[in-house]
């Protein structure tokens, strides 16, 4: 789209393809892919590539296979000057490896730029443009619950610069859990010991004494803050939601996810957003502490 056009005002659609998906193209400057800070500028072509396969990935060679085929349209396109830029959507997930593999074959056909946007880009998009959301056929395939994952990752991001002062973050934690034993928590939220042992206790735990330094921090106020109120959104929303899980395991699997994919910056930090929900249930901030908060939910 254009530079003081509306959402896809600036994008010429061609006819349908074979699988239903509608292809196009734009001259111009994006409004933000993309980024804001560096977007797309010239003629831009892009593609909806749809696989009606669930749990299909841009690392399959069915998908490299795909893309193959259209470089000798590309050539053309590049040739005639009227394709600096290729944008490929799909429904596909998208790994870091297919990205490598896949993108500098289609750059060496002699284009400015090549991308590649998956599954886990399209849902943040989307969810930034709820009235687009809306008109999709699958609105009703959403999310167990949405909450405020930037909240999340900018606690992420500020513990991470907090911790990076002293190489030596990691170690056993003296923290205090005693407000409700661990297995009696455990066995009312439904989470297993095997997510206990080998991903929380083991994992995560041994970082919680220095997060727990930084949210007392004074500095760290602000921070501190915003992890409170998510915490207080996460744990309302859980509590209606939390018979969309099989397990506690899930809902937390769940809340880490969403805040990695929603927000690309964590990369080379995730694994901190892990500690930070697993120190929201270990200290009771989330998930339930009693019998009688499940009665009241009930």
């Amino acid at each position: 789209m254009q530079r003081g056009a509306g959402a896809g005002e600036g994008f010429t659609p061609f006819a349908r393809g074979k699988d239903g998906g509608r292809d196009g193209k734009f001259h111009g400057t994006a409004n933000t892919f993309p980024s804001a800070a560096a977007p797309l500028v010239g003629h831009t072509v892009a593609q909806a590539k749809h696989t009606a396969v669930d749990n299909r990935s841009c690392s399959d060679k069915e998908f490299e296979r795909l893309l193959k085929s259209e470089h000798p349209k590309l050539v053309r396109l590049i040739s005639e000057e009227i394709c600096d830029h290729y944008v490929v959507l799909t429904n596909r997930k998208l790994s870091g490896g297919a990205d490598e593999a896949l993108i500098p074959k289609l750059k060496d056909l002699g284009l400015q730029t090549a991308h590649i946007v998956g599954t886990e880009r399209l849902k943040v998009a989307l969810d930034g443009m709820p009235a687009l959301r809306e008109r999709l056929p699958n609105r009703s395939d959403t999310i167990p619950f949405r909450f405020e994952e930037s909240d999340v990752a900018e606690v992420v991001e500020a513990f991470h610069a907090f911790v990076s002062d002293d190489p030596q973050s990691a170690f056993d934690s003296a923290t205090d859990f005693a407000k409700i034993p661990v297995k009696k928590k455990n066995t009312l939220n439904g989470l297993s010991t095997a997510y206990y042992e080998d991903v929380i206790r083991a994992d995560s735990m041994p970082h919680f004494q220095r997060l727990e330094a930084f949210l007392r921090n004074p500095r760290s106020r602000a921070y501190a803050e915003k992890y409170y109120d998510a915490a207080d959104e996460l744990k309302q929303k859980i509590v209606v939601e939390r018979s969309n899980f099989e397990t506690f395991d899930h809902v937390l699997l769940f809340l880490i996810e969403r805040v990695q994919k929603a927000n690309p910056a964590l990369r080379g930090r995730r694994r901190l957003a892990s500690v930070l929900m697993h120190y929201m249930y270990m200290n009771c901030d989330i998930g339930t502490k009693s019998e009688e908060e499940i009665d009241a939910s009930t």
